[in-house]
């Protein structure tokens, strides 16, 4: 993790906390997932977050590299520069970029939830319409979070307007191009400012993805000691940390539109009355209301 010293924490403060840790909340959040992973976040109450260059779309994570680099030029050209500036400055920001995703990648892990309660788009994207969609109250959940000594999480709403996600690149970008004009402490600043940007890009999405209507909450390393696992998935190793919440801010569990509701609510209520210091009297179990085609 690269905000480190004076300029990285006010570089933490103008970008990460202004922008997403002191936006507002919404006060529930949703997250679907098929029987085994409600088992498994039930019953161990815990999440396996996966690292976030392993996201099953590599496209995500450049979607705002690439759209940084494309507004780079004209923002050197609105402030005036020289070609010969404009040059130099533009390979010098691209240089970081090819430097950030070679060597100096940071470890962030990602996880993902709904604000949408009953999703068609992601009943089958993730629980092919016969799985589960569990309810956080997210501040229940966020203040479990923050006690974790080894992460700090960073939640927020995920980004799809693309004149959003150009306003506060342009910032950021003009903050690069006072630190190219001084010529000084590069390798001591430049680090942190493409830190901020790295983040944006676990925040930013295509408009084409805005049906997911997705909040994130992403953890980065409070140190540098490495803790994750690895787990196996299509074919690959996908490391991931656990991150433990407590239980208590689940209040309900939707059943997929594809699933018997009698024989699941039964079965659901007896799973979660035979988890050890799980309420379960104030979980709330109901049926999506979108209906199934056979």
């Amino acid at each position: 993790m690269h905000l480190t010293g004076v300029y990285g924490f006010e570089i933490f403060v103008k970008y990460i906390m202004r922008d997403f840790l002191e936006k507002a909340r919404p006060k529930e959040v949703f997250h679907y997932t098929n029987i085994y992973g409600l088992d498994g976040i039930l019953r161990k109450g815990d999440f396996w977050v996966s690292d976030a260059d392993f996201l099953n779309d590599k496209n995500e994570i450049k979607y705002t590299f690439e759209l940084s680099k494309e507004i780079f030029p004209s923002i050197c050209k609105e402030r005036g520069l020289s070609d010969e500036k404009l040059r130099d400055y533009t390979e010098l920001f691209n240089a970081n970029i090819r430097s950030m995703f070679e060597t100096n990648k940071n470890n962030f892990y990602s996880l993902s939830f709904c604000i949408n309660p009953d999703s068609n788009l992601l009943w089958a994207n993730y629980s092919q319409n016969d799985g589960y969609c569990i309810a956080f109250d997210l501040y229940e959940f966020n203040k479990s979070l923050n006690r974790n000594e080894n992460f700090t999480p960073v939640p927020g709403y995920v980004i799809y307007d693309n004149l959003e996600q150009i306003n506060k690149l342009e910032k950021l970008l003009n903050d690069i191009i006072d630190i190219f004009e001084e010529g000084t402490h590069l390798d001591s600043k430049l680090p942190s400012v493409f830190t901020a940007l790295e983040f944006y890009s676990l925040f930013f999405k295509d408009k084409c993805f805005s049906q997911e209507e997705e909040y994130r909450i992403i953890f980065y390393p409070k140190g540098n000691k490495e803790i994750y696992k690895c787990r196996i998935s299509n074919g690959a190793f996908i490391p991931y940390v656990e991150t433990e919440f407590d239980t208590g801010s689940v209040i309900g569990v939707t059943i997929g539109p594809k699933n018997n509701m009698d024989i699941n609510s039964e079965g659901l209520y007896k799973f979660l009355h035979q988890i050890k210091e799980f309420d379960y009297s104030k979980v709330k179990i109901g049926k999506s209301k979108i209906p199934y085609r056979f």
